[in-house]
């Protein structure tokens, strides 16, 4: 099914320009945690480590508290934010960068302006979390082999419209594949079924499953595990065969055979 390429920006130009509203009434489904120890990492090398408050998608500052200082840095002077876990680890990583809708066939992009979006997977395709607000929520999640269910906290969108975003390492910007809402669920699948599509077309796989709607935009998740654990199968593979690979050294022409007369 094709979609309206203007709906879609619309709805786009919705989560970047203001917090989604009703009826005056501001969409927010429990904020979570919206600060958290980080790095602060400035493109002229300077590194500022303190409390970050979780940058909104458009925000123009962002703020870190530095001891007992409270202060603001320029986001167009940020190259990244990594957000770190209770044990001081990489957890999540903030950057301000534009971004691609598809516009054609797959073919085709539109490239949207730079705002603050969320790298929450790491891979040969990261993935990347995209709303007006963000924060870390308790949430339920189903292990693969058991489907059993066991609570986690994870960087989420805390606004009405949460976008996923894709990006190879040889891509220019993340692409847009998947839009949802934290208030209506109910045909946001049509999105990923055509954009999926499209970015999953070197696995067709994994493309066919999703317009066979047996993975859909919530699955978002599994969908990029499966996809990077196959892609590095394929490079340990490769690997694998090159250091089993024999050298066989041709005999020399010129070397001596000796043989044995029979007496």
């Amino acid at each position: 099914m094709r979609i309206n390429f203007i709906l879609i920006l619309s709805a786009l130009c919705i989560t970047s320009l203001v917090r989604s509203q009703s009826a005056g009434i501001t969409f927010k489904f429990g904020m979570g945690e919206q600060k958290a120890n980080a790095v602060i990492f400035k493109k002229d090398q300077q590194k500022i480590s303190g409390i970050v408050n979780f940058p909104s998608f458009t925000d123009k500052k962002v703020k870190i508290k530095v001891g007992e200082e409270n202060e603001k840095y320029a986001s167009a002077d940020i190259d990244s934010i990594q957000i770190l876990d209770d044990n001081k680890k990489l957890s999540y990583t903030f950057i301000r960068t534009k971004t691609k809708v598809y516009k054609k066939k797959g073919t085709e992009f539109k490239v949207i302006d730079e705002n603050w979006i969320c790298k929450i997977m790491t891979g040969k395709a990261s993935l990347y979390l995209g709303g007006e607000e963000y924060g870390i929520k308790e949430v339920k999640v189903e292990d693969d082999k058991t489907q059993e269910k066991t609570k986690v906290k994870k960087m989420q969108v805390v606004s009405k419209e949460i976008n996923h975003y894709l990006k190879r390492s040889n891509e220019d910007y993340p692409v847009l594949v998947s839009m949802s809402s934290n208030a209506l669920s109910a045909g946001y699948n049509a999105f990923f079924k055509e954009y999926g599509v499209y970015y999953f077309s070197d696995n067709p796989e994994i493309a066919k499953k999703i317009e066979d709607k047996e993975y859909k935009y919530d699955d978002i998740e599994k969908v990029v595990n499966l996809y990077n654990a196959k892609k590095e199968k394929k490079v340990e593979s490769k690997s694998t065969l090159k250091a089993t690979k024999i050298k066989i050294t041709p005999p020399d022409p010129k070397a001596k055979t000796t043989t044995t007369k029979k007496k």
